[in-house]
C-alpha cells in the first residue's frame, strides 16, 4: 500500500466524503419527498428499530449529542410522526415511539435506502460487496477501540 501524499489520499478522508455526499444525496430527497432532514430520517431509523426507545439510547446508538437527538425528537414529534410518553415503570424516563404516519414515512425511506444500498452495491465488481461490507464492519470496530482507547488515556487518575 502506497504512502498517501496528501489528505485526499487518506482512508478517513476518502470516507467522509463519500459519507457526506451521500448525506447530501438523502438530505435533500428525504427533505423534498418526506420532508424529513437526514438527522431526523437517522432519529427516526433507531426509533424504529428499537420501537419504543429514550433519547438518551438514541444518542448512543448514532454516537451523536443528546440534545441534538431533542430537538430532533422536538420537530418530528411536530410533523406528527413521533409520540412521547412517560416511562410507567421509571416515571424520569421519557420514552419515543412512532406514530402509524411515523411508520408509513419510515418503511418509504427505508425503501428508497435499499434501492440507494443496491445501487451502490452494483457499482462494485463482482463478488465484493460482502467483502466491503466485512471491512467496514472491521474498521468501525478498530475505530471504536481507539476512542476507547483515547477516552481512557485522558481519564483523570482515581
Amino acid at each position: 500500500m502506497r504512502e498517501p501524499k496528501s489528505v485526499t489520499d487518506l482512508l478517513t478522508y476518502r470516507l467522509l466524503r463519500l459519507s457526506n455526499t451521500l448525506g447530501l444525496y438523502s438530505n435533500r430527497r428525504y427533505r423534498k419527498q418526506f420532508n424529513v432532514t437526514l438527522p431526523e430520517w437517522r432519529v427516526l431509523s433507531i426509533i424504529a428499530l428499537h420501537e419504543t426507545t429514550t433519547a438518551r439510547d438514541i444518542s448512543r446508538a448514532l454516537a451523536t449529542d443528546k440534545a441534538w437527538v431533542g430537538l430532533s425528537v422536538e420537530k418530528l414529534e411536530q410533523h406528527g410522526l413521533v409520540q412521547r410518553s412517560t416511562d410507567k415503570l421509571d416515571m424520569r424516563r421519557t420514552l419515543v415511539s412512532l406514530t402509524k404516519p411515523g411508520k408509513g414515512v419510515h418503511d418509504a425511506i427505508m425503501a428508497n435506502a435499499r434501492r440507494r444500498q443496491k445501487r451502490l452495491l452494483g457499482a462494485l465488481p463482482a463478488g465484493t460487496a460482502e467483502t466491503l461490507i466485512v471491512c467496514l464492519d472491521r474498521l468501525q470496530a478498530e475505530a471504536d477501540r481507539m476512542l476507547v482507547e483515547l477516552d481512557e488515556a485522558q481519564a483523570p487518575e482515581a
